[in-house]
């Protein structure tokens, strides 16, 4: 599966499978909401070019938590495109260190009937994101920043999935991308719709849900998820139908 489309004005959606990474454009310059799988790399390249871009275009990488399926290609684009990498503070020790903090609350046993378990590792094992490459210079973001780059994104610290999980409010463009803070596909279940996180994946699944709260009061139309189709439905039935769909 290849997935390199416009999903709203100068906003393309971009995935091999399992994960979403995104390219922002803004007066010829461009900044790459979380970074894909490490395998990627080429991928993300074919899709500057076809934007008329080239690697020194890209401004910089907002990286919404650290997880091997999202940091992928940073500390390349750091290193070849000279990118500026950004990160929740709470989780940039651990984007450094190429080390995720702490555990799962659920258990990954719990899965292993689930046939899209074994596509999603597969998937990912693939492109070599089973390990997270370490981002040797990361800058950290805070709750409610807005980051001068392309975008002009503000940061909605949603802590659960993990520590520094955030997500990224274009304001002015009315469209929320979400990273893994609300997903519209279960990465191990299959499950779709908006919904949190598996409890397999997640630090902290009370607190993912309570994070839900975050992103009460914001009038986005369109959510760009971590994992799954984009919702077209606005913030406040996506948050609901989240908390109904409850753990997994």
């Amino acid at each position: 599966m290849r997935v390199n489309v416009e999903v709203a004005e100068s906003i393309r959606r971009l995935s091999r499978g399992v994960c979403n990474f995104y390219l922002i454009e803004q007066s010829g310059k461009f900044t790459l909401v979380d970074a894909g799988a490490p395998g990627d790399w080429a991928f993300f390249g074919q899709a500057l070019t076809q934007l008329g871009g080239k690697l020194s275009d890209l401004d910089a990488v907002l990286l919404t938590h650290a997880h091997p399926d999202h940091v992928g290609i940073a500390e390349r684009a750091r290193t070849q495109a000279a990118a500026r990498v950004w990160i929740h503070q709470a989780d940039a020790e651990a984007a450094r260190t190429g080390k995720a903090g702490g555990k799962a609350d659920g258990k990954v046993t719990s899965y292993l009937l689930k046939a899209e378990f074994y596509r999603t590792l597969l998937s990912l094992a693939r492109r070599g994101a089973v390990k997270m490459i370490p981002v040797k210079e990361v800058s950290g973001f805070a709750d409610g920043e807005t980051i001068d780059v392309p975008g002009t994104p503000r940061v909605v610290h949603a802590p659960g999935h993990t520590p520094g999980s955030a997500a990224v409010l274009l304001e002015d463009r009315g469209v929320l991308l979400t990273g893994d803070v609300l997903a519209t596909k279960n990465a191990l279940t299959g499950r779709v719709g908006p919904q949190i996180m598996p409890s397999g994946l997640n630090e902290d699944t009370d607190q993912a849900f309570a994070s839900l709260s975050a992103l009460t009061g914001i009038s986005a139309g369109l959510l760009l998820p971590g994992h799954g189709e984009p919702w077209t439905g606005g913030v406040a039935d996506a948050v609901t139908r989240a908390k109904a769909a409850g753990r997994s």
